[in-house]
């Protein structure tokens, strides 16, 4: 009998209750149930479990059922699963979660094609918060610091390949409540070859009990977890699996922020002395240890405060600390010249000695912004929105909007009009770049937020109002015969917004709407067409239409109207084509501002219907047609008539009389 693909691992202590349903959401996979094998381990449950178990294994030939005494955590049960287990790859289940249709499917086709060691499935929350990945990931090192799925996310339900554990004796730390899985997953991806990630599908339900006694929901583990063997077995673990550099820095920081010090809660403010002792002296030791400046410096600011007091054995501060970050109020923010701070108990105090760096969160605060409102607005584009620094809600602020090109780098500022929150700006591509045109490139807009001599700035465009539209481009024309085309969007894959800026006539060829190409009486041919502009331009915009002969000398101008509009130049171009030579003509335009001419050819739609030819009596022994090009242009054609049906219909008409 072939060994299965994947074995799912049960731990059971007292989950009676949500046994059924846990074990249902497997037997229910789409998999072949050849391919599938439950191994249930009762860690010596009190509630019947273990007979639920027997009973569920009689009708259900894939459940294997193990007993063994109660080990005191989750760790020994599941090693006891891996030692029995068959499957290539290895998937923990707890008792009272559930896996999403079709989970194993498809975190074992993505192994499967990829090579991956370990497999995330998109998580989901039933009355208590996950971690989110936004985006399938077919395969990415742990190391990747754009991903870091290190960092996202070290519980154990996910999917391993069996190879990689036994090859690296990974195993669940035994005897103790909580964080077992971290130290398992941790190690796990240290030694991965590369992880995958679900995130189109829904794969693991984690659920909240509602009785809240499960040991996470009851707080168990603590404080040992934090500053005792666990703590250090992490640490050591990636000390051990990766040399100095960026990499071992973020994941020393994370475990330093959700293992050390998280564990610096409301419950020490309350704990007896010998135990506040016993965490402070297995922290600083961890500190001492593994808690380098890099480290310490990349952490956000409460946990460097925290590691500092803990490091320095100021009990005082320490408890001072913890009360305040523990607090519903949020902490306020400090600005001082160009750097913002966080006022945890101990800045600036006397006496209190604590670096001023310890506090800085300059390079964590992040412009809020959105916008709500962009359209023309006569020769100007309006640009409306909200822009604040997070929590910084007071003091002296200015707003303005930030234009810099993204090829080369360079700015233009533009004041914006600001109320609290709430921004508006009125950009005048004319004089936008301090007091002349916009050079010509891709200007990507900023909104730019100033608190005393602090500076800080946002892309605008992904956080927009659902009415919000990038308006089509236009031509911005000037007496002094400055012109340019000026076209919003927003980019792809960020939906930031931006814009082109294309100078000289030539930039209205993009622009150009060719709307008619037809006959106005016979034989003169008729172009109808329109340029978007600013309400000032057209005054300076000249058009001219004309016919070449192709591989010639001859040309035919056609008498042009002009109709200016609020918001587009149209045009009407009519050439008579009597006197024309036999041959080909392609119909030019031309576009003048100022002194500078830019010659384009006149464009024509796909699939424009055929015209009838006009026929020889309108000019003379030839007939006229027009037609699109290969190249997508209009042209005409000039032919001579046929002679020998002139000579018939002259002598029809000679018979007659």
């Amino acid at each position: 009998m072939n060994p299965p693909l994947v074995s799912v691992i049960v731990p059971v202590y007292n989950c009676r209750a949500t046994l059924g349903e846990a074990l249902g959401s497997v037997f229910e996979q789409t998999l072949d149930p050849g391919l599938v094998e439950v191994v249930a381990v009762d860690d010596g449950s009190t509630d019947g479990s273990g007979d639920e178990l027997d009973r569920l294994a009689a009708a259900r030939p894939g459940l294997t059922v193990v007993r063994q005494p109660n080990s005191g955590g989750p760790g020994a049960p599941r090693n006891a699963g891996i030692e029995r287990a068959q499957g290539r790859y290895l998937f923990f289940l707890d008792a009272d979660d559930r896996l999403g249709p079709e989970a194993l499917e498809r975190m074992c086709a993505v192994a499967e094609e990829q090579g991956t060691d370990v497999v995330v499935g998109r998580y989901v929350g039933i009355g208590r918060g996950v971690a989110r990945f936004t985006k399938n990931i077919a395969r990415v090192s742990v190391d990747d610091p754009d991903t870091d799925v290190f960092g996202a996310s070290l519980t154990t339900h996910k999917l391993f390949r069996r190879e990689l554990l036994d090859r690296h004796g990974i195993r669940f730390p035994e005897g103790i409540l909580a964080a077992e899985d971290k130290v398992f997953t941790a190690h796990a991806f240290l030694h991965s070859s590369g992880v995958s990630v679900v995130a189109d599908h829904d794969c693991y339900y984690l659920v909240e009990r509602e009785d809240g006694s499960s040991i996470m929901q009851a707080g168990g583990g603590w404080p040992e977890v934090f500053y005792g063997d666990v703590a250090r077995s992490m640490l050591e673990q990636v000390m051990a699996h990766r040399g100095p550099g960026p990499a071992r820095d973020r994941m020393l920081v994370r475990h330093f922020e959700l293992e050390v010090l998280y564990g610096l809660d409301r419950r020490l403010l309350t704990a007896p002395e010998d135990v506040v002792d016993q965490v402070m002296d297995g922290m600083r030791r961890l500190c001492e240890d593994f808690l380098t400046p890099a480290v310490m410096m990349r952490m956000r600011p409460r946990y460097r405060v925290l590691a500092h007091s803990v490091r320095s054995g100021r009990r005082e501060l320490l408890m001072r600390i913890v009360e305040r970050v523990t607090d519903s109020e949020p902490v306020p923010l400090l600005v001082d010249k160009t750097r913002a701070y966080v006022a945890y108990p101990g800045f600036r105090e006397p006496g209190a000695s604590v670096p001023d760096t310890y506090f800085d969160i300059t390079d964590r605060l992040r412009v809020l912004r959105s916008l709500t409102a962009l359209g023309w607005e006569g020769d100007l584009l309006r640009v409306a929105g909200t822009a604040a620094l997070g929590r910084l809600d007071t003091g002296d602020r200015t707003v303005g909007l930030l234009l810099r090109d993204k090829k080369s780098g360079g700015e233009h500022r533009v004041p914006c009009a600001a109320d609290g929150d709430t921004f508006t700006v009125d950009l005048d591509p004319a004089t936008a770049a301090s007091g002349a045109p916009l050079p010509a490139g891709t200007w990507d807009l900023h909104v730019e937020v100033t608190h005393d001599r602090l500076v800080k700035e946002g892309r605008l465009g992904a956080d927009r109002a659902e009415d919000v539209t990038a308006p089509k481009g236009r031509f911005h024309a000037s007496g002094e015969g400055v012109g340019a085309s000026v076209t919003p969007f927003f980019t792809q894959g960020y939906d930031n917004l931006s814009l082109t800026v294309a100078p000289g006539p030539a930039a209205l060829e993009k622009l150009l709407r060719v709307e008619a190409v037809g006959w106005d009486g016979i034989p003169r041919l008729l172009v109808r067409g329109s340029v978007p502009i600013s309400p000032g331009s057209a005054a300076h915009i000249g058009v001219a239409v004309r016919l070449e002969a192709r591989g010639g000398d001859g040309t035919k101008d056609a008498e042009v109207r002009l109709l200016p509009g609020a918001e587009r130049l149209e045009f009407t171009a009519v050439t008579d084509l009597r006197g024309l030579a036999v041959g080909r003509w392609d119909v030019q335009l031309e576009f003048t501002v100022g002194g500078e001419t830019a010659r384009m050819r006149v464009p024509v739609q796909a699939g424009q219907p055929k015209v009838a030819p006009v026929p020889c009596a309108a000019l003379g022994l030839r007939r006229a047609s027009f037609y699109r090009t290969g190249g997508g242009n209009l042209a005409v054609h000039i032919v001579r008539g046929k002679v020998t049906a002139l000579a018939r219909s002259a002598g029809r008409r000679l018979t007659r009389r």
